[in-house]
């Protein structure tokens, strides 16, 4: 990854930047959780009551429509407890990194539409990692956060270059057929994986997401952490075929499938299994929204 050379266009867009978003230590130390196969939910919960914003945030969620409970929950970890233990992880991170950066929430690349594809995205490559077979099985709970961040240059793009990022906003809605990767070439010279990678550098993020932003539109990478790039690239395909994010066809990259080891079916199986989760993963992004 040290090896990548930016364009010329993309070092003089980079050189403008005067104040870029440090990650929040309380997103590190979640992130550190996500990992943790060991991770109990008191350690959670002592992280989340560290931010208020965030207790309250979660404490709202189980109280939301969605979980009908009779009464009003205020204990924390009794919300833990009953949107579970990776519901309120999962949430509490989106949360927690969305929370530095100001971009507008309309359009085709707005907040709204990068949070159903990041979370919908997250949960397919959860979802697919476990069908892998397990000589080349990515680990899972690290494919559902590379899936959760591969898209995180355009949340970058649109709080640093907001007009760039309203200009291609508006081209997608006026063009739906092309490609976000060919207008933001054509209209601003770089791309969104370019700006993920900076900024999961700056981040200090693990490779294997670093290889995800970087690498999740090239049907053709087979470099270090391929399996990660290629599930997600499997992942934007398929989530086109139920017309959810950036994907640069619905046409699923025959490629990537035989070198992960799956097929059409698993991926058709993985998209109805998302569809049972539906309801639950809507609920969960508009309270990521919420404070958006």
């Amino acid at each position: 990854m040290d090896s990548v050379d930016f364009s010329h266009t993309f070092q003089q867009k980079v050189e403008q930047i005067k104040d870029i978003p440090t990650l929040p230590a309380i997103a590190r130390r979640l992130l550190e959780l996500q990992t943790n196969e060991d991770a109990s939910t008191q350690q959670l919960v002592a992280i989340i009551e560290i931010d208020p914003i965030l207790t309250a945030r979660i404490l709202k969620h189980a109280n939301s429509a969605f979980y009908n409970i009779a009464r009003d929950m205020t204990s924390l970890l009794d919300a833990v407890n009953l949107i579970g233990f990776r519901t309120a992880l999962n949430l509490s991170l989106s949360v927690v990194v969305s929370k530095p950066f100001n971009v507008n929430k309309e359009g085709p690349i707005g907040t709204r539409a990068f949070w159903y594809h990041s979370i919908y995205s997250a949960h397919l490559m959860q979802i697919l990692a476990n069908k892998i077979p397990l000589i080349n099985q990515p680990n899972p709970n690290v494919a559902y956060i590379s899936g959760l961040l591969h898209n995180f240059g355009i949340i970058l793009l649109g709080h640093i270059f907001p007009l760039d990022f309203d200009a291609i906003n508006k081209a997608l809605s006026d063009t739906p057929a092309e490609t976000l990767t060919h207008l933001e070439k054509t209209l601003i010279g770089i791309n969104h994986f370019e700006l993920g990678l900076w900024l999961m550098r700056k981040w200090r993020m693990p490779k294997e997401i670093m290889y995800t932003v970087f690498a999740h539109h090239n049907e053709n990478y087979k470099g270090e952490y391929w399996m990660y790039a290629n599930l997600a690239l499997v992942t934007d395909r398929a989530l086109r075929k139920i017309n959810i994010g950036d994907g640069d066809s619905d046409e699923l990259p025959q490629r990537a499938l035989i070198n992960l080891k799956l097929s059409h079916d698993n991926v058709n199986d993985a998209l109805a299994n998302l569809e049972n989760e539906k309801s639950k993963l809507d609920s969960m992004i508009e309270s990521i929204l919420e404070g958006s």
